[in-house]
């Protein structure tokens, strides 16, 4: 996670430019996150959130406000769709976490209000020190009451050590359960194992935790390496890529088995979608020196293909799964980094399917695949540094992007927190980007 100072006036557009669907920069603060949100005025496209520095906005494609949430206390840096609808409008309503005040909000996706809590402001008891991947909806209705609930992980208290995940009740923002952490939570994300949502979690160790908060497995792990590979463990079971200190393993989410081990040193390592459609996933990550890119087999960790970036200045940052851009059954991939170009790759031969740039295109931080936002039954492209850009899913060829980023001031907000509490702890940083983008 890169905090971006923007300092320049608001833009947005909305897919004038060949391929471009949107570009937003933020005027009046700091630009913390974004993702999809549901269609909210009926349009039949989705629409876009961000957060930042005290507020939480929803963007159509055009770059209108559609609601802002400004009665918040402290810098919102974390925000997602919850998935879960709780007011039966139809609209999934938004978490968001501050980055202080041990509070959170469950906003109404639809008018950005915070739903009922017992709480002062509406505002939901939550937890210290949260982090990149700090609470998501559950599918599932825990209690049996309402509506199906969600997680968030954190610390109860500046003082102790008390690291814990809760599950709240979405209706009324009361606890279900507390299931006890042996270390400073590194984030949970959603696990699918024999085709159920489960929670997996990162602290000392990486646990499964059931819905209904009970342990499942644990194992110890280097915790510099660690990705979730869809139906990696099988059909409906999908497998952990972690590092060994020497390699990586895929850990089976099924059973907690190792299912194979391979002596390679990469890092950045992100699910890059079925490249050989085997329908197992498949990874990819950086060779050491940061400027060449690997793309691996999730069955057997054998690697598929090398990409060396083209300006060899380009100090790339991660290799991610774009769906499948030309319609040809196989899954595409992109590569991003400090420079343009950014590129999308065919999964079938590798060869360039779309290429990102212009003269005032400097790079991303963050590139992610998010659900399909205009309406074309294909899943678009966002890329996150100083502003929000959305590229059209199903665009091959060249996109420009003619706008100018603002001046950009980028530290790691994980270590911001670290030297608040002046707990010096290395922390890994989980990723989630099935369609949240938690920047």
């Amino acid at each position: 996670m890169v905090a971006i100072f923007v300092s320049t006036a608001t833009i947005s557009s909305a897919g004038q430019n060949s391929g471009l669907l949107f570009h937003y920069e933020e005027s009046e603060g700091r630009t913390w996150g974004a993702w999809v949100t549901s269609d909210i005025n009926g349009d039949g496209k989705r629409e876009i959130g961000i957060c930042g520095a005290i507020y939480t906005k929803c963007l159509d494609l055009s770059g209108n406000v559609l609601w802002e949430q400004e009665k918040l206390h402290h810098e919102v840096q974390w925000g997602c769709d919850s998935g879960i609808d709780v007011n039966g409008d139809g609209i999934t309503e938004q978490l968001v976490f501050e980055a202080v005040w041990n509070n959170h909000y469950l906003l109404d996706g639809k008018t950005g209000v915070a739903l009922e809590s017992d709480g002062v402001e509406n505002r939901r008891q939550g937890l210290y020190w949260p982090n990149t991947d700090c609470g998501f909806g559950l599918n599932v209705n825990v209690n049996g009451q309402g509506h199906n609930d969600y997680v968030i992980t954190g610390v109860c208290s500046w003082d102790t050590a008390d690291p814990v995940v809760w599950c709240i009740e979405s209706d009324n923002g009361s606890r279900i359960w507390e299931y006890t952490l042996s270390f400073v939570p590194g984030g949970i994300r959603p696990i699918t194992i024999n085709g159920t949502t489960q929670i997996l979690v990162l602290s000392s160790k990486m646990e499964i935790l059931s819905p209904q908060g009970t342990q499942v497995w644990y194992r110890m792990i280097d915790s510099s390496v660690l990705e979730i590979i869809p139906n990696g463990g099988g059909t409906n079971s999908d497998a952990i890529l972690v590092g060994t200190g020497s390699g990586i393993s895929l850990i089976n989410a099924s059973d907690n088995t190792v299912i194979w081990t391979a002596a390679i040193p990469i890092t950045n390592v992100h699910y890059c979608g079925d490249i050989n459609n085997d329908e197992i996933g498949d990874f990819g990550g950086l060779w050491p020196g940061d400027k060449k890119v690997g793309v691996f087999n999730g069955a057997n960790g054998v690697l598929i293909r090398n990409h060396t970036a083209q300006n060899l200045l380009n100090y790339m940052h991660g290799v991610i799964y774009c769906g499948d851009l030309n319609n040809d059954g196989y899954d595409d991939y992109g590569i991003f980094g400090d420079f343009p170009l950014h590129e999308v790759f065919s999964g079938l031969d590798g060869s360039q399917l779309l290429a990102i740039g212009g003269k005032y295109f400097y790079g991303a931080e963050e590139m992610y695949v998010v659900e399909d936002v205009n309406g074309n039954g294909v899943p678009d492209i966002m890329l996150f540094n100083s502003g929000v850009t959305i590229i059209d899913g199903s665009t091959l060829g060249y996109v420009d992007i003619p706008f100018s980023y603002g001046e950009i001031s980028g530290f790691n907000t994980i270590f911001v927190l670290i030297g608040i509490v002046g707990i010096l702890i290395p922390i890994s940083i989980l990723r989630y980007n099935e369609g949240k983008i938690n920047l």
